[in-house]
């Protein structure tokens, strides 16, 4: 019934098990777990993914002979998919036993083609630091809610392959592969949804919330939004010299601190630590005027939810 795709590179050991043993737990059974190794030379990640292909038929390992990138490990994976439906999982991630029981149920009883899930956040060490408390529902009001950003957490994808097949896949838009698949889903006419019920643990490390190309992403997020709120589907090397031409070391390193500084201060309003919030508030009003806009979308993608 389902094909759940998941890419592998140099996750840690245990983050890597802990992945594989909640999809391999999930309440509902019929499924196909295709595994990407998009590292050919990680032997311990053979090691471990054998070692469970071994105890669970469900899963199909596969190593890819060159390092593809996401977008190519996930693209092969589409093409090796038996299933009905198409779900995501990251290889460090958590999903929740009654993801797959629940996003199915919602995704046929309401007919929709690409549906996604709340996440929670958790840190390395799987504590949590902040939850998602609601994703938009209602179509129309997800279509208007993507001219700011993305809103279908792209980890909690369950969708109808006949999606996938239709628009050939991911497209190589660097760094926004699924909001840009998102888009064109929408623009080609499929319905999409969330299950406003928490599916998915997702993983912040240190590294997701500074890494150097969180300026690049933005930028692409940027470009690809103002050309779905025309109606069009972003051409590709139109995105990337649009990224080229506002690209440099000044604006990615201030954009990076002003990520640090938000993520501080969700963790602060988490733990009611008040007087930290508004402190380190007003130091994001002056960190970047690129994320302020950046906070401007998710303040009105939230408005149109």
């Amino acid at each position: 019934m389902i094909s759940i795709i998941m890419s592998t590179y140099k996750e840690e050991e245990t983050l890597l098990r802990e992945s594989i043993e909640s999809i391999l737990n999930q309440t509902f059974k019929d499924f196909e777990f295709i595994i990407i190794l998009d590292f050919p030379d990680n032997n311990l990640h053979k090691r471990i993914i054998e070692e469970y292909s071994k105890i669970d038929n469900r899963i199909r390992f596969f190593v890819n002979e060159k390092n593809l990138g996401l977008t190519g490990s996930l693209n092969r994976g589409l093409s090796l998919a038996k299933g009905e439906y198409i779900a995501r999982m990251d290889a460090d991630d958590i999903s929740l036993p009654y993801r797959l029981e629940r996003q199915l149920e919602y995704i046929k009883k309401n007919q929709y083609d690409l549906i996604g899930g709340i996440t929670q956040m958790i840190d390395e060490d799987g504590n949590s630091i902040y939850s998602i408390q609601k994703v938009p529902t209602d179509f129309n009001k997800i279509k208007k809610a993507l001219r700011y950003g993305q809103c279908i957490a792209h980890p909690t994808w369950l969708g109808r392959k006949e999606v996938f097949d239709c628009l050939n896949g991911y497209r190589n838009i660097p760094l926004c592969e699924d909001f840009d698949f998102t888009l064109r889903a929408v623009l080609n006419g499929f319905k999409i949804s969330n299950l406003n019920e928490t599916v998915l643990k997702y993983r912040m490390t240190k590294n997701s919330i500074s890494r150097n190309n969180l300026f690049d992403q933005y930028l692409y997020m940027k470009y690809i939004t103002n050309e779905y709120s025309n109606g069009n589907i972003a051409s590709i090397e139109n995105a990337k010299e649009y990224v080229k031409s506002y690209l440099n070391k000044k604006n990615s390193e201030k954009y990076l601190k002003a990520n640090v500084i938000f993520n501080k201060m969700l963790q602060e309003m988490t733990d009611k630590k008040f007087i930290g919030f508004i402190k380190d508030g007003f130091k994001l009003l002056f960190a970047s005027r690129y994320y302020l806009d950046k906070i401007y979308r998710f303040a009105m993608l939230s408005l149109n939810s």
